[in-house]
């Protein structure tokens, strides 16, 4: 009998090592899996995001309610349906407006070179108004010197 239980002792111990060592090594091996997985997806999101089709570009879908709303088109329905379709005939909105680094861009030189056109047009008015009053409009000239002599 004292035989039978310390080789019951042997064997047991052996048994549950070999399961750990089995598990572990499924565990260690799923863990391997699932973060070669993790990599190929974040290289395939990184390609996908360099390839110009980034956020804010012309190339970038929109959202799917918005891609369902823009299917109702109007057309010929509208009183100002003319001024859509030369609107829409420049490419403004896709060259401008859609990315929003180039929509800001748009807007500050855009207000850059308004402001001055808006500038030099009150100028010009102020001008034509005021012709003959001011000082431009009459220099002043000088009387010749006397000759004492």
């Amino acid at each position: 009998g004292l035989g039978l239980a310390t080789r019951a002792s042997r064997v047991a111990p052996r048994q549950p090592r070999f399961t750990m060592a089995l598990v572990r090594a499924r565990v260690l091996g799923a863990l391997r899996q699932r973060s070669s997985q993790l990599a190929a997806n974040a290289k395939a999101n990184a390609q996908r995001r360099f390839s110009g089709g980034g956020f804010g570009s012309p190339k970038d879908h929109e959202p799917a309610w918005i891609e369902r709303w823009m299917e109702n088109r109007r057309e010929g329905q509208d009183n100002l349906d003319w001024f859509f379709r030369a609107f829409n005939s420049t490419r403004i909105y896709e060259i401008f407006l859609k990315s929003s680094p180039r929509f800001y861009g748009f807007i500050v030189w855009t207000s850059i070179i308004g402001g001055y056109c808006w500038s030099r047009m009150w100028d010009h008015i102020w001008d034509y108004v005021n012709q003959g009053k001011l000082y431009r409009h009459n220099p002043y000239v000088y009387p010749l010197p006397d000759d004492d002599e």
